[in-house]
């Protein structure tokens, strides 16, 4: 008992202070979010397409008519995206304020839930990551639902450790209600409902507590039906998206090899893992653009060892100790990933940014466990290193994108194209945009009231036998310039793939390597005898403005 008294002593200071330490974390996480919604960058291509529907149809619509280009997103998710273009209007911000909410929820949620299943100094690592993390930030500014999702998955498990082991009836009911309304804003949650109710489930009839099992039944029935009415009324719909599943597939390698039958499927999970720690939780040092550029040496201090490690140590020690809770938290993963090998659900990037929390315990847990299992006088210095250690790359890339907002991820400059020509039109002028830049181009002519109307925009690649027709046909978009003094061109120089693609297919020679659609354009624009006075060019955006000769 003695031991044990001065092993806690030594770790007094981190645990006097670890609820101070919790409210300056999430206050912290609160000002980034707040901060980088009023930067207020730009729509990338995601959010345009989605947010195009959301501003032009109704709440009726967006239950009964398919979106364009075959957007898809939970009910909850877009009722109160397009509540807030009522009250706010149609502007970024507007679109993205439920998205914030949504992480400033998610950081306070996550507090009750973090100091549940982990010790007093060890909470803070995990609410620490997912308050400065760059994934999390970013998409708590994203119009799209990750950040709703990311919520669900942490006010799922908050009802798990308010609820789980209550045996009143009206308990059991709130928690059936809330878990059958998250399924509403978040169709991965049910990743998380179905690991909770199989995992309790499981625990309850190995024990043979069968009074309990049948009043659990309540909550997780009310999961299934609610579920079971959101699969029936929107994602049946969904099976028939052949492409997406190929576009993933092929773009990304986003579902997991079953059976792992090569070194190369071995190589994916490696892979897939490393690169979550990056994108999913934000814990990998960023010092530029891309990871290839990276030398030995950065890729060193990004430091991808010690959450792999801790979280390694986390797992094994809370198997050995409590399985059951071992399984609450890896059963969702398992159930993504087995998901994932049969290509239901990419296994990708932000499609997975929900299974985060689930990560971020098991690493604290690790680094908990490990200064646990070590004698006091290394403990004493351990504790605050790991503390530190864990935390430091996820402070760094919070300051580097604060005092850079244009660090952060998926930066692109669509609006700024835009009204780049709007503000430099002229009467006289004409507009052309391509179609890979249409998206762009709807949502900005409506929430902005662009000036001009643009020509093209039409994708017409599918309704041509070759280049040549083709070409002929963007001939015909530009129509009969007569009168017209200048000409805008808008278009994305590497943007190859339109929603519904097949990528690489068909036309064979609009994917051929040696093959430039932007070069091929401007040799079409070129015709017109024109000659360039001006031009806005940002990373995969090229705006051109041409003097049309005398007369045309």
């Amino acid at each position: 008992m003695a031991v044990a008294h001065t092993r806690e002593g030594a770790l007094d200071y981190l645990n006097k202070y670890s609820v101070n330490i919790l409210l300056a974390l999430v206050a912290i996480g609160v000002f980034l979010r707040v901060f980088h919604l009023f930067d207020n960058r730009s729509f990338w291509i995601d959010e345009l397409y989605l947010n195009g529907n959301v501003i032009k149809m109704g709440f009726w619509e967006l239950v009964t008519k398919p979106m364009d280009y075959e957007q898809k997103a939970p009910l909850g998710y877009l009722w109160a995206s397009k509540l807030a273009v009522i009250l706010f209007g149609k502007g970024e911000k507007a679109l993205r304020l439920f998205s914030l909410l949504c992480g400033i929820s998610a950081l306070f949620f996550f507090v009750p839930v973090a100091r549940y299943f982990l010790k007093s100094w060890a909470a803070p690592i995990a609410v620490g990551i997912l308050a400065l993390g760059e994934p999390f930030v970013y998409h708590s500014t994203e119009a799209k639902q990750y950040s709703a999702e990311l919520c669900a998955s942490v006010m799922a498990l908050y009802f798990f450790v308010k609820f789980h082991k209550s045996l009143e009836i009206k308990s059991l009911l709130v928690w059936g209600i809330a878990g059958g309304l998250l399924v509403w804003f978040s169709y991965s949650s049910i990743f998380i409902l179905a690991g909770l109710a199989i995992v309790v489930s499981g625990n309850l009839l190995l024990n043979k507590e069968w009074k309990n099992f049948s009043l659990k039944l309540i909550p997780f029935t009310i999961w299934l039906f609610s579920f079971s009415l959101v699969y029936f009324l929107f994602l049946r719909k969904y099976e028939d998206s052949g492409w997406l599943k190929n576009f993933f597939e092929v773009m990304y390698a986003a579902y997991m090899p079953m059976p792992p039958s090569s070194k190369k499927d071995l190589v994916w999970f490696a892979y897939t893992h490393y690169m979550m720690l990056e994108r999913n939780l934000g814990m990998l040092t960023k010092f530029g653009d891309h990871i290839k550029n990276y030398s030995p040496l950065q890729t060193f201090f990004r430091m991808p060892f010690l959450p792999i490690i801790m979280e390694a140590v986390g797992g094994l020690i809370l198997f050995r100790k409590s399985k059951y809770l071992f399984l609450i938290l890896t059963t969702p993963i398992f159930l993504t990933l087995l998901a994932s090998g049969f290509k239901f659900y990419p296994f990708y990037e932000r499609f997975i940014l929900f299974l985060a929390p689930l990560f971020l315990l098991l690493i604290a847990y690790g680094a908990e466990q490990t200064v646990n299992v070590l004698n006091q006088n290394i403990s004493k210095a351990i504790a605050p290193i790991l503390f530190i250690l864990l935390l430091l790359p996820p402070f760094w890339n919070a300051v580097r994108f604060t005092l850079d907002p244009s660090q952060l991820y998926k930066k692109e400059y669509n609006r700024e194209a835009l009204l780049y020509a709007d503000d430099r039109f002229k009467e006289g002028d004409a507009v052309y945009v391509y179609w890979n830049m249409n998206h762009a181009y709807k949502y900005y002519k409506d929430a902005y009231s662009l000036k001009y109307d643009a020509l093209g925009r039409d994708d017409l690649r599918h309704v041509t036998a070759s280049k040549q027709e083709y070409y002929d046909k963007i001939r015909q978009q530009l129509g009969d310039l007569r009168g017209k003094k200048r000409l805008w061109l808008i278009q994305n120089p590497d943007l190859r793939n339109n929603i519904g693609d097949y990528p690489g297919r068909t036309p064979k020679w609009y994917y051929d390597p040696n093959f430039l659609p932007a070069r091929e354009l401007e040799s079409v624009i070129s015709e017109l005898g024109v000659t360039p006075v001006d031009s806005f060019q940002r990373p995969s955006i090229d705006v051109k403005l041409y003097e049309l000769k005398t007369g045309n």
